[in-house]
């Protein structure tokens, strides 16, 4: 059974707690944080783009139920998720696309249909990774213009899945990446990481070289010349560095990423690094990425 760590459905690894499939999961500070920055983007985005002819989509990968349950500083209150958030924007997103596979978390989000009768809304009951591969393909993304948030279970979306991301063009994504998952899979020693770990790292990495990049042959090989096994010879905060490196390959624009911690608040983290927040704008015109990128930074300063 996976540990719950994030208010709208995030876990360290790759399993869900479906005893909990219809209830709000728990989150912490991280959860207003990221939030807040994915909060401010949206009115920015559509404020900006609101004298352009573009479709303006807004693309939730894991939706949940729309809620979140959250406790800071022991106290715990229910605030709205994403999807909410995405649907109260001012100016508004011309349509939403909600992702989500679980089925009572789904209905939760076909209810929103009433709430908000003016809306184009999209539920969609799919893997997220098969879904936004499905959503990418099916625009020219000349007239249109997203914000993807992905907010996954632990190491679940797919370096394939960023590739038709960026492909677009035009997908603008918030990455709340899995931080804590990638040191948790890339065990210490080398002879603890089994093929499941493995593949877990390639797929979301995109490439085997996180091997080469994160170990080194044991210092403490035995007098024979026998090695007790490969060790990671990186900190997390290299491991860290690997991944951005990674995602700046990728997309044309890339922010440094805002790490988002167990505990405190943005200006006094405490506990142990959860996540990672990426922003990563796809549009090539560096006119467009740039002012992207320029918005998405002011944000993460601020917070």
């Amino acid at each position: 059974m996976g540990k719950l760590i994030d208010g709208d459905d995030g876990l360290l690894d790759d399993e869900f707690d479906k005893s909990s499939d219809d209830q709000h999961s728990f989150g912490g500070a991280w959860t207003r944080i990221k939030l807040e920055a994915l909060e401010k983007y949206l009115v920015a985005f559509n404020t900006a783009l609101s004298k352009q002819s573009f479709t303006r989509l807004y693309i939730d990968a894991f939706a949940g139920t729309g809620r979140c349950d959250i406790k800071v500083d022991g106290e715990k209150k229910t605030i709205d998720g994403s999807a909410r958030m995405a649907l109260a924007t001012n100016p508004s997103f011309h349509k939403f696309c909600f992702i989500e596979l679980r089925p009572k978390k789904l209905a939760a989000l076909n209810a929103l249909g009433a709430e908000y009768p003016g809306k184009t809304i999209e539920v969609i009951q799919s893997d997220a990774n098969a879904a936004l591969k499905a959503l990418c393909g099916q625009y020219q993304w000349r007239s249109e213009r997203a914000v993807l948030f992905l907010d996954p279970f632990g190491m679940h979306v797919e370096w394939s899945t960023l590739e038709a991301i960026a492909k677009t063009g035009a997908v603008d994504v918030w990455y709340l990446f899995p931080y804590a998952g990638l040191y948790r899979q890339a065990a210490k020693n080398a002879d603890a990481l089994d093929a499941d770990k493995e593949a877990s790292l390639t797929r979301v990495l995109g490439t085997d070289e996180w091997r080469q990049a994160f170990y080194a042959q044991n210092p403490q090989s035995d007098l024979f010349g026998g090695s007790n096994g490969d060790v990671r010879d990186t900190d997390h905060h290299q491991m860290l560095e690997f991944v951005s490196k990674r995602l700046k390959g990728l997309f044309p624009a890339v922010t440094d990423p805002k790490v988002l911690y167990q505990g405190g608040d943005a200006k006094n983290p405490s506990g142990a690094p959860l996540f990672a927040l990426y922003f990563a704008a796809s549009n090539p015109t560096p006119k467009a990425h740039g002012l992207a990128t320029k918005i998405a930074k002011d944000i993460l300063d601020t917070l």
